[in-house]
């Protein structure tokens, strides 16, 4: 069955709180998860690179600040060594941290949403373990506000994402057709989902693609034309399963890669940094020998939901497939079919 409830169209966005008290971080993140238009914004799992940070402005340094006081006792950019616990994110206790601003005002290359300015002036440094609590509701206000400039900077996530997303809900055509997508009589995308390849027209705007129809054209020959640029087709197949519902997962997920054995099919075209705590010690394991889904579980120490958003990520990148004999790409495609059984992915 297709899913196409609402709020399959949107992806999960990840937020990572730096620097408030544990109520407050609390507060942000519940009032953050209320405010879904483009995206739903969600804290970011353990392994999972955050999208925003969310940041005290007592716990931000800007590259004018850390010009005047290099002293690096002083700026604390070690945010980095911390990011490995959920608990850590939801309690704020990233506050014996810095978020170090580019000149840009990114971290990391990711947007910085900072609340409490009129609450502590970011030219006074606190103690290590001094965190200042925020004034409500300005701080809801000014939550929105950073929020909503943060959406518009995740153009390539959310195009990604549709693409994907209108990959996946019409795998049953792979292997018969090209996917073209349509906005107000203009074609925008091509999925070749037999080449593994996307094109898409340059100049299109996200949110025509989030809201384009799909045309199925049988397959002739390859798709060509000025004005596209080729992408590989893993990448938005991957930002589909890192960010759907979780409860459309075990759709996602073929059910015989939670039965059989797994096995590395290919050398993932994503880096490690893209691919998350999960997957990389996922692969890490089947580098010594094939192992079933709830033995990773059990030897990683996964929570199933992050097991099967992991697994999903692997497999529809084709990282990863069950140990059994190669099949045909028709027995692939099944996999993901709907009301079809659930075959290996070889």
């Amino acid at each position: 069955m297709d899913i196409s409830t609402e709020h399959v169209f949107t992806p999960l966005a990840f937020i990572r709180p730096v620097g408030f008290t544990a109520a407050d971080s609390l507060r942000l993140l519940k009032a953050a998860q209320h405010m879904n238009e483009l995206v739903r914004w969600r804290l970011a799992p353990t392994g999972v690179e955050a999208d925003v940070y969310l940041a005290h402005s007592a716990r931000v340094r800007t590259q004018l600040q850390s010009l005047v006081a290099p002293d690096p006792v002083q700026t604390h950019p070690g945010f980095n060594a911390d990011q490995s616990s959920i608990g850590h994110s939801q309690s704020g206790v990233h506050g014996h941290s810095r978020l170090k601003l580019d000149a840009h005002g990114l971290y990391k290359n990711r947007p910085v949403c900072i609340l409490g300015r009129e609450d502590h002036p970011m030219e006074i440094t606190p103690n290590e373990n001094e965190y200042f609590s925020l004034r409500f509701p300005r701080a809801l206000e000014d939550l929105r506000y950073g929020l909503r400039r943060a959406e518009t900077e995740l153009v390539s996530m959310r195009m990604l994402y549709a693409l994907g997303r209108g990959a996946w809900e019409r795998r049953a055509r792979w292997k018969t057709h090209h996917l073209h997508l349509i906005h107000n009589n203009r074609l925008l995308a091509v999925i070749e989902p037999s080449r593994w390849q996307v094109h898409l027209l340059t100049d299109s705007a996200v949110d025509d693609v989030e809201s384009a129809s799909v045309m199925l054209t049988p397959i002739s020959s390859r798709f060509a034309a000025v004005g596209f640029e080729r992408i590989a087709l893993e990448p938005a197949l991957w930002e589909f399963a890192k960010r759907c519902p979780e409860d459309t997962l075990s759709d996602v997920l073929p059910s015989t890669f939670l039965r059989a054995p797994l096995a590395h099919r290919r050398v993932p075209l994503l880096s490690e940094r893209e691919l998350g705590d999960h997957c990389v010690a996922i692969l890490r394991a089947l580098d010594t020998r094939s192992r079933t889904a709830d033995e990773l579980q059990i030897s990683l120490r996964f929570s199933r939901p992050a097991l099967l958003r992991a697994l999903a990520c692997l497999a529809l990148t084709r990282a990863i497939r069950n140990e059994r004999p190669a099949g045909t790409w028709w027995s692939t495609l099944r996999a993901w079919w709907p009301g079809a059984a659930k075959n290996t992915i070889d």
